[in-house]
């Protein structure tokens, strides 16, 4: 749902104008550029366990709107990034399945297996939140194109027919742990 995290956060900017837009695009994707760091550091995060359970969102969601509001120097700011932090687990239960904490359940419609449904949930609120932030007189003039617009739709598009057909989980780096401890069990 990385078209609509995006979505989410110029959402977000329509509601408080003074809020930085890369503030908000680095909390809305936060748990999702974790969970790249995770797995280019080797680390098996099933379900993102590590990045996206309700104590790792809670800890980000907390950290991010700390900072965002100290270097904004804004309450109202660090808010909105800390419940965009939050919108993002929310958004993922919808479209994806997510462990609730580690070793626990997993949780969510798993809308990733419909690639269809998931464009057509995540699709209008790309259209809504674009057309909010374009009715904001303050914005800057690029969020306002049409071409924005249509980039990420067709982002989510290309997402959506990407996996068409395919697992939507990355199991590699799970794969190779799981290996790592095979072959440790037998020394």
């Amino acid at each position: 749902m990385i078209v609509g995290h995006l979505g989410l956060a110029l959402g977000a900017r329509a509601v408080d104008r003074d809020a930085p837009l890369p503030w908000l695009v680095a909390a809305a994707v936060a748990p999702d550029v974790l969970d790249l760091g995770l797995a280019a550091g080797g680390v098996c995060n099933v379900g993102g366990e590590y990045t996206h359970s309700l104590a790792a969102i809670a800890i980000t969601a907390l950290v991010l709107g700390t900072a965002g509001g100290w270097a904004t120097r804004s309450g109202k700011t660090g808010l909105l990034v800390a419940a965009l932090v939050v919108s993002h687990l929310l958004a993922d239960y919808v479209t994806g399945i997510k462990a609730l904490w580690i070793g626990g359940p997993m949780v969510g419609l798993d809308l990733y297996r419909w690639p269809w449904a998931d464009f057509l949930i995540e699709a209008p609120i790309v259209v809504a939140a674009w057309w909010a932030a374009r009715r904001r007189g303050d914005r800057p003039r690029w969020v306002a194109s049409r071409f924005v617009l249509v980039a990420l739709l067709a982002g989510q598009l290309a997402a959506d027919v990407a996996m068409l057909g395919g697992d939507t989980e990355n199991r590699s780096v799970c794969a190779k742990a799981d290996l790592v401890d095979q072959a440790q069990k037998l020394f």
